[in-house]
């Protein structure tokens, strides 16, 4: 079965003149580094109150269909919390980062660069790194309210799983690209 063309349903999409797409990505991805840049230090400030400044917070109710369970939450508990969101924040601001030097790359006319494929590893481990950490983090707050919530399955890392995949193999699309690259300088 062939997949109808876009334009035969009626539907047509806008063509951007070549650079004008990197631009909106350059301009979109900016917009997006800065706010979680600053949701981050936000995070991180609200970080450092917390550990000087006592609060008294005894309890959080968790709201189910069976009407709830009141768990009582030590001070620990609401800094690691604290801080695992902050670290959430900073590594998606960490990858935003890496992908607007990639997209500035392309902007200037040379997207691969050796310097890409590093970034395209580092996407890669801080992906792995904030997926494994969200998951065990759901985990860890599905053990604390037990029988209320469910603990995250395995099945939930498969789609981040081929998400980092996809990411390391870009990286190795991109090595080849700067090698091939390179040869033709050394030929010409």
């Amino acid at each position: 079965m062939r997949i109808p063309n876009l334009s035969a349903l009626g539907i047509r999409l806008p063509r951007l003149a070549p650079g004008r797409m990197s631009r909106l990505l350059g301009a979109v991805l900016r917009v997006a580094f800065w706010a979680l840049t600053l949701a981050t230090a936000a995070a991180v400030c609200l970080f450092i109150f917390m550990i000087f400044v006592p609060l008294g917070v005894n309890g959080v109710t968790v709201a189910t269909d069976s009407g709830g369970i009141s768990v009582p939450v030590p001070r620990v508990y609401i800094l690691f919390a604290v801080g695992a969101i902050t670290a959430y924040l900073g590594g998606f601001s960490l990858i935003l980062h890496h992908l607007r030097a990639m997209v500035r790359a392309l902007q200037i006319g040379d997207p691969f660069q050796p310097a890409n494929v590093s970034r395209l590893k580092q996407i890669g481990v801080t992906l792995t790194v904030v997926t494994g950490g969200a998951w065990a983090g759901q985990y860890l707050v599905s053990r604390l309210v037990r029988g209320e919530l469910e603990p995250p399955s395995l099945f939930d890392l498969v789609t981040p799983a081929f998400s980092v995949l996809v990411v390391f193999v870009l990286a190795e699309v991109f090595r080849e690209g700067a090698r091939l690259r390179r040869e033709s300088e050394l030929t010409i």
